[in-house]
């Protein structure tokens, strides 16, 4: 054994990526972004942006839309490791900090509480950063019962129970959320990817596709010599590169992905399809 593809929540990733140190074994998550990974060990990497560039993409939007001096509150998870990372980025971008921030992982939650709440302390806009457990649920309470206010949020939004449940309510609170990737309807990849799962595929399918793929010329460029420390010594050179479905990967010192402009994350909002009137995630053009 010499790589492992994974895990998924930075959560997971923290509490492997030290025993993966240990073992000098090299690791690369296709989907954690908590900002706890940059700099964790050179043999923890990851191919998605961390949520510094995520909430970046959140905040230019704001000050293209003029809302920059809007009051924002925060529906988040205290304690849960993507949760509070995506929050903090957030949080240190912002001229004010959030007026109100509303605890969905608590046992007595209640979305329109929440909501009033928010509202009451002068918010305009709220983000959401659910995980993707019971918290997603409460998240698209908080949707449904937004009464006028703005949406923003993370990639753990872009769920299809999110367009199921509340896609309505999703496109009338012009929820926006940053995802690392979007597919392209026309893309040769997209194409293949859904004619072979017969379904759409999301981010999280690229991303992982593509820490596969990066694995795979990695060991390719080992010529037979096959060990632990000469894969991560071939990952983390300066010259490894590739041109990946999501873009072109290499890897900084930190174990983060150097991103090019046109790679960073994207902004997608809920929107009825035209044909079929189902709720969707499209893009939103820049």
């Amino acid at each position: 054994l010499i790589a492992v593809i994974g895990h998924s929540s930075s959560d997971m990733t923290l509490q492997a990526g030290e025993i993966y140190n240990k073992a000098e074994l090299v690791v690369i998550s296709p989907t954690s972004t908590s900002i706890l990974l940059k700099n964790f060990g050179k043999f923890v990497l990851r191919v998605a942006p961390n949520d510094h560039l995520a909430a970046q993409t959140l905040w230019n939007y704001l000050e293209r839309q003029n809302w920059a001096d809007k009051k924002i509150a925060v529906a988040y998870i205290p304690g849960n490791i993507y949760s509070q990372s995506l929050t903090k980025e957030f949080n240190k971008l912002l001229p004010e900090k959030f007026v109100y921030k509303c605890n969905i992982s608590s046992g007595n939650f209640s979305a329109s509480d929440c909501v009033e709440e928010a509202q009451n302390r002068g918010a305009e806009i709220m983000f959401l950063v659910p995980a993707t457990d019971r918290t997603l649920s409460n998240v698209i309470g908080i949707i449904n019962n937004a009464k006028g206010l703005k949406l923003l949020g993370g990639d753990s939004i872009y769920n299809p129970r999110v367009l199921k449940d509340a896609g309505q309510q999703a496109d009338r609170a012009n929820l926006t959320l940053a995802i690392p990737w979007h597919r392209h309807p026309n893309s040769q990849f997209s194409q293949t990817a859904q004619k072979f799962w017969n379904a759409e595929i999301n981010w999280r399918t690229a991303k992982s596709y593509d820490a596969t793929k990066t694995i795979i010329k990695a060991v390719d460029e080992m010529m037979g010599n096959y060990s632990r420390k000469q894969l991560q010594r071939i990952l983390s050179n300066p010259n490894f590169s590739l041109e990946g479905v999501t873009g072109k990967i290499r890897f900084s010192e930190s174990g983060d992905r150097q991103f090019i402009e046109k790679d960073k994350p994207v902004l997608v909002q809920v929107k009825p399809n035209v044909k079929s009137g189902k709720y969707e995630f499209v893009i939103l053009e820049q």
